[in-house]
């Protein structure tokens, strides 16, 4: 015989299948069951035979078949079709029904397939496409902004579809003041607290660290340096990804979460594709903040220019018209600077207007702002400040005027000197001519200067100044 139509054989060759294989007759009585079906049920084989389909089926899938056997009458010909059982997942089913040669119908073959591999594959695969998709979306979405705090909150919302965080924060490096600045977090929309500045040289910060190093560093709750990093109670495992364009580290990306294995390789290969090109984005709206700045900025004494200085002035009218708010000007003429230029030259009188720029710096707070109005000419605008407010700058001016001329003026032929003039406007209320009422003040001071009669102490001239022009 023949040994391809030898039962046994075929028999043998169904027990050596990774495909579950069984025979049910028209009453639902299993009469052939190979091993793999067996191992798929957790059921030895031999414990199945004989054993109705229902009492080891899920009434779903027993119920779909029962169907299918009570269809076949009339039927003469084999159709396979697949039978999807939601409470096994991992089987894909295949039924069909069995006939004799002479048309009678003898039963249903069930074919299960173990796709747990093919899931996983196909999961895999979908898991990529994701990824792929999201990484597209962050190349193109973060590149369409140069606004340097669009980009960063377009890249902590799109690292959400990368990889599922808790919280994060973008910190960027200030080499100038050696810091780690936080620029962007979640938990400013979540009304958390503020997050602090980090030392870029500390010994003890792990985000910094990673910045200087330029290594990704993951840690779980209980290893050490964890708790410095993360203060909420909830979350298990932190992140910390440089943001590296080419050599150079820009900052650092800080993502926290729940989960405790949330940071694989796999996912830290993504982050890692996805911190390039963030960081390429971040770099490029640097560039645009600088290059913007540059358009705005005096080159001699690095000072905010006219420009700059009318754009700011105009938001500040404008919000002065919608609220009741003080607004205070201060113009500043850097006395003697035509004689400096003609008989020192023009680098010494360079050298004077630096140092006037310097002296009105170090005489405001964070919130003015002072810019070259042109020529030898300086303004400073101090938002919401009130008249009395005002002569507590004037004030320190003129004191550090002196402070200069004592300890910093390594010229002892020419001084600083600074004729100062002040308007205030409180909501519409002088808001017209609050520039020209600066002006004329420090003209005013100007010609006292002049005449020299500026013996009083720096604060009996303010006042007397002051108050004069009001």
């Amino acid at each position: 015989m023949n040994r391809f139509f030898d039962v046994d054989v075929l028999l043998s060759l169904f027990e050596s299948m990774h495909i579950g294989i069984i025979f049910v007759d028209p009453d639902g009585i299993i009469r052939y069951c190979n091993v793999p079906a067996g191992m798929m049920k957790n059921i030895r084989k031999e414990a199945l035979v004989g054993r109705k389909l229902q009492d080891c089926h899920p009434e779903e899938a027993y119920g779909k078949i029962e169907e299918m056997i009570r269809n076949t009458g009339g039927k003469k010909f084999a159709e396979w079709k697949k039978i999807d059982v939601h409470s096994e997942p991992d089987l894909e089913k295949l039924v069909s029904p069995v006939f004799a040669p002479d048309g009678e119908f003898i039963g249903m073959v069930l074919v299960n397939l173990d796709i747990t591999g093919k899931r996983e594959l196909t999961d895999r695969i979908r898991k990529s496409q994701k990824e792929l998709s999201a990484l597209f979306k962050v190349s193109h979405t973060i590149n369409s902004s140069l606004n340097l705090n669009d980009v960063l909150f377009k890249i902590l919302l799109l690292a959400v579809e990368v990889i599922n965080f808790k919280s994060g924060t973008i910190y960027l490096l200030d080499e100038a003041r050696e810091k780690l600045i936080p620029m962007a977090t979640t938990d400013c929309l979540l009304g958390e607290t503020p997050v602090e500045t980090i030392d870029f040289g500390s010994p003890d910060s792990i985000i910094a660290f990673a910045v200087r190093s330029g290594e990704m560093v993951s840690l779980e709750r209980g290893r050490p340096g964890f708790d410095k990093i993360v203060k909420r109670t909830e979350t298990n495992a932190v992140f910390v990804l440089p943001l590296k364009d080419q050599d150079k580290c820009l900052g650092a990306l800080v993502v926290e979460s729940e989960e405790w294995d949330v940071f694989g390789f796999e996912e830290q290969e993504l982050l890692h594709t996805f911190a390039n090109h963030a960081a390429a984005a971040i770099k490029n709206a640097q560039l645009f903040a600088r290059t913007q700045k540059m358009a705005f900025v005096d080159g001699l004494t690095g000072l905010y220019n006219r420009q700059y200085f009318d754009q700011i002035l105009d938001q500040a009218v404008a919000q002065l018209k919608r609220k009741d708010l003080y607004l205070t000007i201060i113009m500043v003429d850097v006395n003697d600077l035509k004689f400096i230029n003609d008989f020192f030259g023009h680098i010494m009188g360079d050298q004077i207007i630096k140092a006037a720029a310097h002296v009105l710096q170090h005489s405001v707070r964070d919130s003015d702002t002072v810019c070259r109005y042109g020529g030898d000419e300086l303004v400073i605008l101090l938002p919401n400040t009130t008249r009395e407010e005002a002569l507590i700058v004037h004030k320190r001016i003129l004191e550090n005027v002196a402070k200069w001329n004592e300890e910093e003026n390594d010229n002892q032929d020419r001084s600083l000197a600074l004729s100062i003039g002040t308007a205030t406007a409180f909501g519409r209320d002088g808001l017209s001519d609050i520039l020209t009422r600066a002006d004329q003040s420090m003209y005013e001071d100007k010609r006292r200067y002049k005449l020299g009669i500026h013996d009083e102490t720096p604060i009996e001239r303010a006042k007397k100044q002051y108050y004069s022009s009001s």
